[in-house]
């Protein structure tokens, strides 16, 4: 029998949200609460997450960019950041019943978690691009100073 991965997590979201933030809140350099906006942030686009798991994909890619998005300005590795995806595998294996489609499950994953690396990449590149810009602002105000 094949369980529908989206009617566990509806079952169990509000447990597996709890877990799934404050292991997030975890990662981060600093302690982070989760009544932040930091943490309301993350909270919105896990909810869209585990809300879209395998409904509206585009949803699903908003939550993920959120999340993505809010790990690419901390300075952690992205393999620390995308951590956050093969965990949530991990809880939603430890609510599932022992029938539930695991390769399903796992496929899902991986397809949230090289969504998320791309965005995650994305917005990092994004980050660098401004500080390029900013330090060629700079240069040229210091250049047109020193030729007046």
């Amino acid at each position: 029998m094949k369980s529908n991965w989206q009617q566990i997590i509806s079952e169990r979201k509000s447990a597996i949200l709890e877990r799934w933030l404050q292991s997030a809140l975890a990662l981060f350099p600093e302690t982070m609460a989760s009544g932040t906006p930091t943490g309301e942030a993350l909270l919105d686009g896990m909810s869209m997450v585990l809300d879209n798991f395998e409904g509206n994909p585009e949803s699903c890619g908003e939550g993920i960019h959120s999340i993505a998005r809010i790990f690419a300005v901390q300075p952690l590795r992205p393999s620390v950041a995308l951590s956050l995806f093969p965990l949530l595998q991990e809880l939603l294996m430890e609510r599932a019943p022992k029938e539930a489609d695991t390769e399903a499950l796992r496929a899902r994953i991986s397809a949230i978690t090289f969504e998320a690396f791309d965005r995650f990449l994305e917005n990092r590149e994004k980050i660098y691009q401004l500080k390029v810009e900013e330090t060629r602002s700079q240069l040229h105000m210091l250049l047109r100073s020193t030729q007046s």
